[in-house]
């Protein structure tokens, strides 16, 4: 029994981050309507600069959030300026091609200059676990589950009363009306793509802290970003929240009562599932 509450509370831990790493996909669509495939190649991005920083300057993962952050905004914005700005009245699928292109390059890249080998991050408290009643639970899991929800509590802020917030907000809801009404909607949707990187990088960050560091990690962790989007819903904090934690969870389980080979199955079988089910809805 005490293994099984012990793998919940893992479950839950990690299915903050998933969350908060798939938010900045739900965003970018909500404001652009853009399938952000190079979703990824931020992902990948965030755990490299984590890695490089703690190895190059032993900085802890968690201050290199003043690096990855802005660093993730500012990519970001400079990719939708660029790049997907010039391609606003394009298909769907260009623009998808294109960010995919993007990701494929970010990966090479890292290729080239790190090889393929796995990195690994350790800090002071990696490995450090602390007992909470019967259970033992692992203290850098925690850390990120706080960091996670921080963040969703930071942009919960932004979004309800900054200025910037009720501009996405607008733009997402009627792009028309809120041009019409004074909204600059190129600025806005630049400012969306930076969030929505930066949330990506930071997330990275986080998950250097308990993941290899490799150039496919944002091949691995993009699925579960759009499952947990898929069953959560595009522009909902509390829906992706509770999505995240769901899958978090169903990924634990199904590696504690079958095999840990199968935990990265889960997200692909959930995610064909609720679109199957939502196609039947919808039909």
């Amino acid at each position: 029994m005490a293994d099984l509450l012990s793998v919940l509370v893992s479950g839950v831990l990690v299915g903050t981050v998933y969350a908060y790493m798939a938010y900045g996909l739900g965003l970018i669509y909500g404001v652009l309507r853009v399938v952000n495939l190079a979703h990824g190649a931020f992902l990948t991005l965030g755990v490299y600069v984590t890695w490089w920083l703690h190895a190059a300057f032993g900085l802890d993962p968690l201050v290199s959030l003043l690096v990855t952050v802005p660093l993730g905004f500012f990519l970001g914005a400079l990719v939708e300026r660029s790049l997907v700005f010039r391609l606003r009245d394009s298909p769907p699928v260009t623009t998808l091609l294109l960010l995919f292109g993007v990701w494929l390059i970010v990966r090479n890249v890292l290729y080239l200059i790190f090889g393929g080998a796995d990195r690994s991050l350790l800090t002071d408290y990696s490995l450090e676990s602390f007992a909470m009643g019967p259970l033992a639970v692992s203290l850098p899991r925690v850390i990120v589950a706080v960091f996670s929800l921080l963040g969703f509590l930071v942009l919960a802020l932004l979004l309800k009363k900054a200025w910037a917030g009720l501009a996405l907000r607008a733009v997402a809801g009627d792009r028309e009306a809120a041009s019409l009404s004074g909204i600059p909607v190129n600025r806005v949707w630049a400012v969306a793509f930076g969030i929505g990187s930066a949330l990506a990088m930071s997330a990275g960050s986080l998950m250097s802290l308990f993941y290899s560091v490799t150039p496919e990690f944002g091949a691995r962790f993009l699925l579960k970003s759009f499952c947990v989007v898929v069953l959560g819903g595009l522009t909902n904090m509390g829906g992706i929240l509770v999505a995240g934690v769901a899958l978090g969870v169903a990924e634990d389980l199904t590696a504690f009562y079958f095999h840990t080979g199968y935990r990265d199955v889960v997200s692909f079988i959930v995610l064909v599932l609720a679109l199957v089910l939502r196609r039947a809805d919808t039909g």
